[in-house]
């Protein structure tokens, strides 16, 4: 199925309940590792059973002492008998890393084999099941859940602290090649990544729904101009800043999800396209994906905070469900590297990516987009407040490169989160003035 109308129907998913929808969503990632870069032997006991429902896949990256640093990660493997590998180590923060919904869970963890190169390049992807398949079926394989968090939110998908061969022999079936293991989870992580942007979409979009439905049904107060205490109370609706509040959700909402489904079009482009099609849209995908992922993460926080605010008291309590919108989608901002990584990644690598080329891509799709709304008479002011904001972004990209030449990283990398942002709102802007839209 093609990624942009995945994702369109999983953002349903997410706005009915993101807890629930994230766990095949992880499997299924969890699984594609494999059926890529698995061997057949592995797919054959794997894959069947993982996209069928009954196990549960996992991605197993973060460690105590390393946290978002990969290149510090200390979980060793050690070549066994019949070529599988003995784990040991510990990662925290599993997401989906225990429960008794399914028969097994199985997880897709960087360790680093003995002897291998300091950092990112000594790492190795390992299929690590929670039971391992035999002939006599499902065998404890020793991976011990030391505890699982307690959460601020999202209280139906659990994060577990996992302990790996401390009571007995773990085993792990390599992926691909040794220490290429950064190089292959970069698939799930950014096939994760755009999934966290389009988690806390859904979840914003829920809290709007709900907020507005609220300033449909509740009457209070009355406009300033009437003084008339004879006079009804009017809906909430009508009052100027409630309005102002659902239409920043809204704005948050379609925003969001013009460029998370902007990106998955980008994906398709990447994955069936031929030629220079294909290589571009590879590069403003690769060029956009710490948007997709931070900015609709960072405007939900926003945005279910302003449908707290429609509700007033009402919005606090656990009567209504905006408390628990609110609670949910905080750790979107924080999944998948947090908002400040994604940041440093655009600013520090994406707008350097093939010498220039990702983003000279962008400003020519928004170029095209503005021209054509210039064409409408209806549509050419905001087709000027668009060129505006694209040359103030060209604009400051081009002060922060000629920074970067003059001052060392961690001062030409200080603004890289507003960068994001900027970048955000301006695609964002963007995204909605499709060619067929506009016809």
């Amino acid at each position: 199925m093609p990624l942009t109308l995945h994702n369109a129907g999983l953002f349903l998913f997410y706005a009915a309940n993101a807890n629930l929808a994230s766990h095949p969503f992880l499997t299924a990632g969890a699984a594609n590792l494999i059926r890529t870069f698995g061997s057949q032997d592995l797919k054959d006991l794997f894959l069947d059973r993982m996209y069928q429902g009954d196990w549960q896949g996992t991605m197993a990256l973060t460690e105590p002492q390393a946290g978002s640093s990969l290149s510090d990660i200390i979980s060793s493997a050690q070549l066994a008998e019949n070529g599988l590998f003995r784990i040991r180590g510990q990662k925290i923060y599993i997401s989906g890393g225990d429960h008794d919904a399914v028969e097994n869970v199985v997880h897709l963890l960087l360790a680093r084999i003995e002897g291998a190169p300091a950092g990112t390049k000594g790492i190795s992807l390992f299929v690590v099941p929670k039971f391992m398949p035999s002939a006599e079926g499902l065998k404890d394989n020793h991976v011990t859940t030391a505890g699982i968090y307690g959460k601020m939110g999202q209280k139906g998908y659990v994060a577990a602290h996992l302990m790996l061969g401390e009571q007995g022999d773990c085993l792990g079936y390599l992926v691909g090649e040794p220490n290429k293991g950064l190089s292959y989870m970069f698939q799930m992580m950014n096939e994760a990544r755009i999934a966290t942007g389009l988690m806390a979409t859904g979840a914003a979009s829920g809290a709007y729904y709900a907020s507005l439905k609220y300033a449909h049904e509740r009457a209070q107060g009355r406009h300033p101009s009437n003084k008339d205490l004879t006079q009804p109370p009017v809906l909430i609706i009508d009052h100027a800043d409630v309005r102002r509040m659902l239409l920043f959700q809204k704005a948050a909402v379609e925003g969001s999800l013009g460029i998370l489904l902007k990106c998955s079009y980008y994906a398709d482009l990447a994955h069936a396209g031929e030629g220079d099609r294909a290589i571009e849209a590879q590069y403003l995908l690769e060029l956009l994906t710490p948007v997709a992922k931070s900015y609709p993460a960072e405007m939900g926080i926003l945005s279910v905070s302003q449908g707290m605010q429609v509700l007033g008291g009402a919005g606090y309590t656990d009567d209504f469900p905006l408390e628990q919108y609110y609670r949910d989608i905080r750790v979107n901002a924080i999944y998948e590297g947090t908002t400040g990584i994604h940041g440093m990644d655009l600013l520090g690598r994406k707008i350097f990516l093939a010498e220039g080329k990702a983003m000279t891509l962008l400003m020519k799709e928004v170029k095209s987009t503005i021209n054509q709304g210039n064409s409408f008479p209806e549509l050419a002011p905001y087709a000027d407040l668009l060129a505006q904001r694209a040359a103030a972004l060209h604009q400051t990209t081009m002060k922060l490169i000629q920074l970067a030449t003059t001052e060392t990283p961690e001062v030409f990398l200080a603004d890289a989160t507003l960068y994001l942002e900027f970048m955000g709102h301006l695609v964002a802007g963007w995204v909605g003035w499709s060619k067929e839209l506009l016809q």
